[in-house]
């Protein structure tokens, strides 16, 4: 590579394969990302302030961990730093998952998901207002509708970057949401309430109610407090945000079905357990601190189970 290096750092360990085998929402047609699984290479658009820019970067590995190196090809120091904070974000540069397995070791349960699992991170989008209009589009619809839906509105208000071959996507800003009418997502099939939750949402961050920056400083429970009074946002809303948008390593969405099932399925429960019996669950067992990469790992020893079954 050419142009300003730059890097970051991540404790090992780590797998490229399994941190990427999960990623957001997308359908056959449309990608977040290119993968190149041989070169452990990843190329994306991202908004770089208000500048679209392609982000192509590659893992490289070290005797305690991982180095993830960009070409940014900017003189810039600015945007150097933007770079490599997206990056940080991205990956949740401060999650140490030596500490996070250390922490359950003798855990039975927990041991064969390190061991099933080993080295995967939590892969984040350091871009919020993506990240909580996905979700919002996701709430209560299936995930083939869901993805279908985020297609339509990319297209419609977003931006398409083709990519050797690939539909790689700009989600689109604040300011280009928060300008559309509701019957012009009525018609890609968004139903009204969906419609009002998503372009209110890009309207409040646009007047400064929701400031998204601000959102990285706070506390779980001051994001909830701050974000609960808007129409559309609940509390599995925000757990999602905080998960896949803040990368924070302590959120437990007690009341998500897939890890109610997964929870079920790993301790051999006849029933699916509550979401109170799920905190219990956390609380006796002390996730605490890392009880997202916990639901992490547990979704994915769902997906695997789901998929070996139909093979």
């Amino acid at each position: 590579m050419g142009g300003t290096y730059n890097e970051i750092m991540i404790e090992g360990p780590f797998s490229f394969e399994k941190t990427f085998r999960r990623h957001h929402r997308t359908t056959d047609t449309l990608k977040p990302m290119v993968i190149d699984q041989d070169e452990n290479r990843f190329i994306k658009w991202i908004h770089l302030g208000d500048k679209p820019y392609l982000l192509d970067a590659t893992v490289e590995h070290h005797e305690n961990g991982v180095s993830i190196v960009t070409d940014t090809k900017k003189e810039d120091k600015k945007e150097v730093q933007t770079i490599k904070e997206y990056l940080s974000r991205m990956f949740g540069e401060g999650n140490s998952l030596v500490d996070f397995y250390d922490a359950f070791r003798g855990n039975e349960k927990i041991e064969m998901l390190i061991s099933d699992f080993q080295g995967m991170r939590v892969l984040s989008n350091p871009d919020l207002f993506e990240v909580m209009v996905d979700t919002i589009i996701g709430q209560q619809i299936n995930l083939t509708f869901a993805a279908t839906l985020k297609e339509r509105f990319i297209r419609f208000a977003g931006d398409i970057k083709p990519l050797n071959g690939v539909d790689l996507y700009l989600f689109p800003r604040p300011e280009a949401v928060a300008e559309l009418e509701y019957e012009q997502l009525r018609e890609l099939s968004f139903s009204q309430r969906k419609s009002e939750y998503i372009i209110d949402f890009a309207r409040n961050v646009v007047n400064g109610k929701i400031d998204t920056e601000q959102l990285w400083t706070r506390s779980n429970e001051e994001i909830i407090k701050e974000l609960i009074p808007f129409r559309g946002i609940g509390r599995w809303t925000i757990e999602c945000l905080m998960l896949f948008g803040l990368n924070r390593p302590d959120v437990l969405p007690a009341a998500d079905i897939g890890l109610r099932n997964a929870v079920r399925s790993i301790y051999k429960l006849d029933l699916q357990p509550q979401t109170e019996e799920i905190r219990m669950l956390a609380e006796k067992e002390n996730w605490t601190p890392w009880e997202s990469y916990i639901t992490f790992y547990m979704w994915q020893y769902l997906n695997t189970a789901s998929k070996q079954k139909k093979s």
